[in-house]
């Protein structure tokens, strides 16, 4: 989160690190480092302590993998992956924002020995064009479902979601002593970026045709943060392509309408699917879907 905050990275180039290897207990501990070019640091910081989330209820990777890094921002997942299995896998990721994709793109080429492709389009349910909303100041906020209409009550969710994540003690025990009217205070006061936006036309595909252009025969991961998307994303999927996917982890947001529509997608194409939230979700009204064939 912002540095005035928590304990955000102030240098132009963030190093972050992580700990548990999947598979791994207390006495196997796995230190990473990768460093990333990045739009705002602070994101990156931020961007690492999700990774571990996507990594439970069963999912795993194994050396050899193929990995769809669906709304890679700057390609902090990918980056996880990528070390997880010392660079032996395949990495697709897609990212529509020509500022994300830029550093993307940038990342791969610098940092992933050719193992990751960045493709400059966001996936969808069909062939568009459509106009996302892009906040220079916070990037992962960014959407094609926000814009100047509704940006405030969004600001008002994320602000939310923060003060949660402080007083569950996501960012250390001090934060989480400051009273929770100052704490709003504080974080709604850093989000005030939100009101900056930037509003961009970018592609978006379908994935199945993107799967035949580019040959591949399986995903052994498909990973979805769209920011509101997913369904759509899901929707692009032609029923001959599903047998390839093994397991997928989806952010859903707007929890209580679409967790049952996300699920659903899954359970009907044989897939044994666990829907999660915690409390930080349940105030920013997000949360988890599973799914492992």
């Amino acid at each position: 989160m912002p540095s005035s905050v928590a304990h955000a990275v102030a240098h132009d180039r963030v190093t972050y690190q992580w700990g548990w290897i999947t598979g791994a207990g207390p006495d196997k501990p796995l230190r990473v480092t990768m460093d990333l070019h990045s739009v705002n640091p602070w994101e990156v910081s931020f961007l690492r302590e999700e990774v571990g989330g996507y990594f439970a209820h069963g999912v795993e990777v194994a050396p050899g993998a193929t990995v769809l890094d669906v709304g890679a921002n700057i390609g902090v997942f990918s980056a996880a992956v990528y070390e997880r299995l010392g660079g032996d896998v395949r990495i697709y990721a897609f990212e529509p924002l020509p500022p994300l994709y830029e550093k993307l793109e940038s990342n791969g080429r610098d940092f992933f020995a050719g193992r990751l492709k960045a493709l400059p389009f966001g996936l969808a349910a069909g062939e568009d064009e459509l106009d996302f909303s892009y906040f220079p100041g916070a990037t992962i906020f960014s959407s094609s479902w926000r814009d100047e209409g509704n940006v405030e009550a969004e600001r008002k969710r994320v602000t939310a979601s923060i003060v949660e994540m402080i007083r569950q003690g996501g960012m250390g025990p001090a934060p989480r002593r400051v009273p929770a009217p100052l704490l709003r205070g504080l974080v709604g006061r850093q989000l005030k970026v939100l009101r900056n936006l930037e509003t961009h036309r970018v592609r978006v595909r379908p994935l199945s045709p993107v799967l035949d252009e580019e040959g591949i025969d399986r995903i052994d991961l498909l990973k979805v943060d769209v920011e509101g998307a997913e369904l759509d994303v899901l929707r692009g999927i032609e029923d001959r392509h599903w047998p390839l996917v093994r397991q997928a982890v989806v952010e859903v947001e707007r929890w209580a309408e679409n967790r049952d529509r996300v699920r659903e997608v899954f359970t009907t194409r044989g897939f044994t699917v666990e829907a999660v939230q915690d409390p930080v979700q349940q105030a920013a009204d997000i949360g988890m879907v599973f799914a492992l064939r």
